[in-house]
């Protein structure tokens, strides 16, 4: 399926700012913002640092959920550091993993690329599996 054919966005912040998933490799979560619109930028002019981790906490949420045997499709953030290691700009590309779940936290690592392929952020988290309704499951 290609990106124009996927569906919406679960999260109604990726939708905003113009992110979604895109098919990923066994095991890893890729989430792709093709757009880099004036409205998200900072005074460099480069991806705000909210819109960075934003991206980097969403593929980390979406692993843990997409774990085999995951008590819940949702992950809520615990705890996220993060690093930046230079300007974010033009179309950019989030990638996360698990590194460790059990049956209530998951912790994940992920890492921000740009078009050309270099690393632009990277982080680590914990997440906590969420067992109550969601809005998104109200929708269902």
């Amino acid at each position: 399926m290609s990106e124009t054919q996927q569906p919406p966005d679960r999260s109604s912040f990726m939708r905003l700012i113009g992110a979604a998933q895109v098919p990923a490799p066994e095991g890893k979560v890729w989430v792709r913002l093709p757009h880099m619109r004036e409205e998200l930028l900072n005074q460099l002019p480069a991806a705000h640092g909210g819109v960075v981790m934003a991206l980097l906490d969403s593929v980390m949420s979406r692993a843990c959920a997409q774990q085999p045997g995951a008590p819940s499709q949702t992950a809520v953030t615990v705890e996220m550091s993060s690093r930046f290691h230079r300007p974010a700009r033009g179309p950019l590309l989030a990638e996360g993993w698990v590194v460790h779940a059990s049956r209530s936290l998951c912790s994940c690592a992920a890492e921000l690329r740009d078009e050309q392929g270099q690393v632009v952020a990277t982080a680590s988290g914990t997440f906590k599996y969420w067992l109550a309704p969601t809005t998104w499951d109200s929708r269902e």
